[in-house]
């Protein structure tokens, strides 16, 4: 067997595909490049925005100093907080539920025309119109024997009120206190 090999000769290779590929290689290698720069610029353009804000930032933090406050500044805040307090409470009492229940004691006969909270004593006064005395006494039968503190009768006056046919009839109105509501 015979070798021939020319060590002088050129290699032949398809110049046309290496070109073609580092042409393509290059141009995704310049796009990379193109995108990282775009990043690099946005988050430095960001750096130095969050710099200014934050410099901002401490200037007004320099500037504003906390107030030292005197010791009657500082009850009259401990006293403006209580009271603000005492109306966020007063605030959050459930009126619907204090209706509903007194709406079932209410026997037939008896209409209520208003509530007057007292939050200091922690009691209501409630006015109405009854129709006779045995139906404001089973009234304040079932305000005694609901889980009230203490239900007192503060007065009772006949009255002339409307029939609804336009006619006038007797009836009391009265004042009750109820104490424990709160």
């Amino acid at each position: 067997m015979k070798l021939l090999i020319n060590l002088a000769s050129e290699r032949h290779l398809n110049q046309l595909a290496v070109r073609l590929t580092l042409s393509v290689f290059m141009v995704l290698l310049l796009l990379v490049l193109a995108i990282e720069g775009s990043t690099y610029l946005k988050c430095r353009q960001l750096a130095q925005q969050y710099q200014t804000h934050l410099d901002a930032l401490q200037e007004q933090l320099r500037g504003k100093q906390p107030q030292r406050l005197s010791a009657e500044e500082l009850a009259e805040q401990q006293q403006a907080y209580h009271q603000a307090e005492l109306l966020l409470q007063r605030d959050a009492f459930r009126w619907t539920v204090l209706f509903d229940r007194i709406e079932g004691l209410l026997p037939d006969g008896v209409s209520l025309r208003s509530f007057n909270p007292d939050y200091g004593k922690n009691s209501l006064l409630v006015t109405g119109v009854a129709r006779n005395l045995p139906n404001l006494q089973e009234l304040l039968d079932h305000f005694q024997a609901e889980a009230f503190h203490q239900v007192y009768l503060k007065n009772q006056v006949e009255v002339d009120v409307d029939d609804g046919h336009g006619g006038k009839r007797s009836a009391l109105s009265f004042s009750l206190s109820v104490e424990g509501v709160f």
